[in-house]
């Protein structure tokens, strides 16, 4: 299965130049990246997230093939997927070039944690996902020359408290048994139209959650606090998982809304990139 880029020319430049051109335009710091277990990074269109998602990219070296976890928005036929879908075989078609899914450590993640299922069907038409792409090609190599990344996609429905520590668990396993570096990603946005000062103050409890690789605690806030953030059990999911593999903490490399870009405060979107190290 090749699955087409579906939101190239929207959330991002439909070509590969002006992808390229758009990433580059980025302000993110091009010193030496530091090894670490992977990143939480926001999915909006580059315009909004794009600074922010460069920063955080910039700061990762990459290692083996990426497993990428993010929500389900319910996309075209997203809505009638598994409660945690992979796609597991094929590869995945940008106009930065194509990325192969890693069905070995596919295979292992579902054997490991029962809960994923092969769905490829379910990611045709979300974005969460595909805006990473490009920022994992780039920043692994040199796109112009297609690097040879490999992923593991993943979205999820909401799923129950105690399911998402034992998601967590499984994906732990499978790492632990597919004996090979890999990279993770956590793909979520943080509050929904709220005002300015009310995301950056609701935001930075979530955030520090995530700092502490607390996911149980992370989960707790934000619905104690019902804050926004689409993709709370994917970031729960991976800082877990991540914390069983030997990682300490998360760092804040940048935090900014869509106020920031657009001027307009009243109504925004938070947007946060962490490294996991």
């Amino acid at each position: 299965m090749i699955r087409k880029a579906t939101v190239a020319g929207r959330f991002y430049p439909g070509s590969k130049e002006s992808i390229i051109s758009q990433i580059e335009s980025f302000d993110f710091d091009d010193k030496e990246p530091v090894e670490a277990f992977g990143v939480v990074a926001p999915h909006a269109g580059y315009q909004y997230s794009g600074p922010v998602a460069a920063k955080v990219y910039a700061r990762l070296k990459i290692r083996g093939s990426v497993i990428l976890i993010g929500p389900n928005h319910g996309s075209g036929r997203g809505s009638d997927a598994p409660p945690v879908a992979i796609m597991s075989e094929g590869s995945w078609e940008l106009p930065t070039g194509e990325v192969c899914i890693d069905g070995e450590l596919a295979k292992i993640l579902m054997e490991e944690a029962p809960v994923i299922t092969e769905a490829g069907w379910a990611h045709e038409a979300e974005h969460s996902l595909e805006v990473q792409i490009p920022f994992l090609q780039r920043f692994a190599g040199d796109v112009s020359n297609a690097p040879p990344i490999m992923i593991d996609p993943i979205i999820m429905a909401r799923l129950a408290r105690d399911q998402v520590i034992e998601l967590a668990d499984g994906i732990f396993r499978a790492v632990e048994k597919y004996g090979k570096p890999v990279t993770f990603v956590a793909s979520t946005d943080f509050s929904h139209y709220v005002p300015h000062k009310t995301a950056h103050e609701l935001d930075h409890m979530a955030i520090k959650k995530i700092e502490a690789l607390d996911g149980p605690g992370l989960l707790d806030v934000v619905s104690k606090n019902q804050i926004s953030m689409c993709g709370v059990q994917p970031t729960a999911v991976v800082i877990e998982v991540c914390k069983r593999l030997g990682a300490k903490k998360a760092e804040l490399v940048s935090y900014q809304t869509s106020g920031d870009i657009t001027g307009d405060f009243s109504s925004v979107v938070g947007y946060g990139g962490l490294l996991i190290v």
